[in-house]
């Protein structure tokens, strides 16, 4: 690894906010340097405690503390790893919408298409890819994910998550439009047919 190489890759990770996620692939680009030479200088830089590894080729770049580093929560950690489409699944989904005072033992994570290899603390599901194709925030996932476990670990009734969405589509979090074109590759028919009714619920409440 050269100097210029070190000094490419601390420089990219300098220029990113706190709550970051850096990947090795990324780094590659804009620089004309190699795989492994970017691999050598960011495991310097998690040696020196300026990022912290998640998994081969993802690292955290997290706001410093007198302690130490603030570590991702597993949620963050579930999205960074599944990529766009993913969002939290099952009792994690719900508990993700506020309807439920129940915590989670574990995280876990719907993604599209093929589930990665596990990560400590979280377990993947794979779900239809057309997620990641219309760009489905977290939000939009949790939603489909109650649906899917509707009315397991749910402790709300439905008027509460009409309004939980209602409000969530209000502030743009959640997008219907983007959920009702991902929402016919479902697998599950439940998922498609409470969607609709809860698209109804919605434009009634209006």
């Amino acid at each position: 690894m050269t100097a210029s190489t070190a000094a490419f890759v601390r420089k990219r990770v300098d220029a990113l906010p706190e709550r970051s996620f850096v990947r090795v692939r990324d780094l590659e680009q804009g620089g004309d340097v190699s795989t492994r030479a970017v691999e050598v200088a960011i495991s310097r830089l998690a040696h020196a405690g300026v990022v912290s590894p998640i998994r081969k080729g993802l690292y955290w770049k997290g706001p410093q503390t007198p302690t130490g580093m603030l570590p991702p929560t597993p949620a963050e950690v579930g999205v960074a790893v599944g990529g766009p489409g993913s969002g939290p699944s099952d009792l994690a989904a719900v508990k993700f919408l506020g309807l439920t005072t129940q915590v989670p033992v574990k995280m876990d994570m719907a993604v599209p298409g093929r589930a990665p290899a596990g990560v400590p603390g979280i377990e993947f599901h794979s779900r239809p890819y057309t997620r990641a194709l219309w760009g489905l925030k977290p939000a939009e996932v949790a939603v489909l994910e109650v649906l899917r476990v509707w009315p397991s670990g749910v402790e709300e009734d439905w008027d509460a998550l009409r309004d939980r969405v209602a409000d969530l589509a209000t502030k743009g979090i959640v997008r219907t439009e983007h959920v009702s074109a991902a929402v016919a590759d479902e697998r599950t028919p439940a998922v498609r047919r409470l969607w609709e009714k809860l698209v109804g619920t919605l434009a009634a409440a209006r």
